[in-house]
């Protein structure tokens, strides 16, 4: 324990480089995989041939084994951070896809008519209507996603990105199981923190309406707001920390 502790302290400015690294590419890729999921996700469900299309290339892509699908991201966009982010992408693009596409899907059509019946225009149906239902499956894909790429990105290390792989790949090479510790622990860590913000985003922005009897808690006005202030506020910070690898590096 003591030379892990002196190990921790001789690395210590590293180690955190390398830690708003991996958070930095890990945001990249997950943002980019929103950006595209989610529009993708909404527009499919309007055609069953292009959501067959979509679904398919995605699952295909996915099957791809991360190592491979590195190596051939280097072959095209050379090695570093590049490869790691579009490798990422890839993997983290599915979930939001698929759950993005299962949710929109799974809302009832007779809402639909009801609510283009009393004049609601096809916009104003999916972002009042569609949306706020399928949100609770559209959030659970983004934390799937989000917890995978962090996992995901220690293969990083293998095409130059550094991150906290880095130090995972090291120890392999060399044997060193507490430079393995240095790098696995962070990332541990990391993974859970990215699951409970994305859990409590989850849950704060999902209507109770759309809950079981036993989790309705019949929360005020007031806390509701207060639960998702503080919800998108530990997303922000996940991002502003992110950025601080700029004025770090």
């Amino acid at each position: 324990m003591n030379s892990f502790i002196e190990l921790f302290w001789s690395k210590k400015e590293e180690l955190w480089i390398f830690f708003l690294q991996h958070i930095n590419m890990t945001t990249i890729a997950v943002l980019i995989s929103l950006a595209v999921g989610v529009p993708v996700g909404i527009l499919i469900t309007r055609n069953k041939t292009a959501a067959g299309a979509a679904l398919t290339i995605a699952n295909l892509m996915q099957s791809i084994p991360c190592l491979a699908l590195l190596a051939i991201s280097v072959i095209f966009i050379g090695i570093g951070t590049k490869p790691a982010i579009m490798m990422v992408f890839v993997y983290a693009f599915l979930p939001i896809l698929k759950n993005t596409y299962t949710g929109i899907m799974s809302v009832d059509p007779k809402n639909i008519e009801v609510a283009r019946g009393i004049g609601l225009s096809r916009w104003k149906c999916l972002f009042e209507i569609e949306i706020p239902i399928a949100a609770p499956f559209i959030m659970s894909g983004i934390r799937i996603a989000a917890v995978a790429a962090v996992g995901t990105m220690t293969i990083a290390a293998f095409a130059g990105a550094k991150g906290l792989g880095w130090f995972i790949n090291l120890g392999l090479n060399s044997l060193n199981y507490q430079l393995i510790l240095l790098g696995a622990i962070p990332v541990s860590a990391l993974a859970l923190l990215v699951d409970f913000i994305f859990g409590r985003l989850e849950r704060a922005i999902t209507s109770e309406g759309l809950l079981a009897p036993e989790q309705i808690k019949n929360k005020s006005e007031r806390e509701k707001k207060r639960e998702k202030a503080a919800a998108f506020l530990l997303c922000g910070m996940i991002i502003l920390v992110s950025a601080l690898y700029y004025t770090a590096a």
